[in-house]
């Protein structure tokens, strides 16, 4: 993916609020919930649908600055139903809520799309490429 207004500002100043700002930038404003049974609910449509169903663009994983085990992943996600584009921010590891996990398990992981960057959030690191860039390269050695 390329993005000519990149910053390379460090990953580890990184926080919820700048990783939700960088997504909306792209286009990802609404919102989505997990809920029980691997289960996400779009925010501008109201529909529920499975995890397995919804594509995510974009997973950008976060720690607690106070506490390194209080861990997020703020996920870019397009919602199978209406097309909205938006973000969940779901705890994953050990101390994450069920419904999270289970989310994050079965998510259409479509980091190649070009719709955001694959492993950080939009600005943030020079070079991150998307999954189908790297596999494109990968493929041409």
């Amino acid at each position: 993916m390329k993005n000519s207004n990149v910053d390379a500002g460090s990953t580890e100043s990184a926080t919820v609020t700048s990783v939700l700002a960088g997504y909306a930038d792209l286009g990802f404003t609404s919102q989505f919930s997990a809920i029980e049974g691997a289960i996400l609910e779009c925010h501008a449509c109201g529909e529920r649908s499975a995890a397995s169903d919804v594509t995510m663009s974009s997973l950008r994983r976060l720690e607690g600055a106070s506490d390194p085990a209080d861990m997020m992943a703020i996920v870019a996600l397009t919602c199978p139903n209406c097309g909205a584009r938006g973000t969940a921010v779901l705890g994953f590891g050990p101390a994450a809520q069920a419904e999270h996990s289970d989310v994050l398990r079965v998510l259409r992981d479509h980091r190649g799309d070009d719709l955001a960057p694959g492993n950080s959030s939009p600005g943030e690191v020079i070079g991150d490429e998307s999954a189908g860039a790297v596999r494109g390269r990968e493929g041409a050695q």
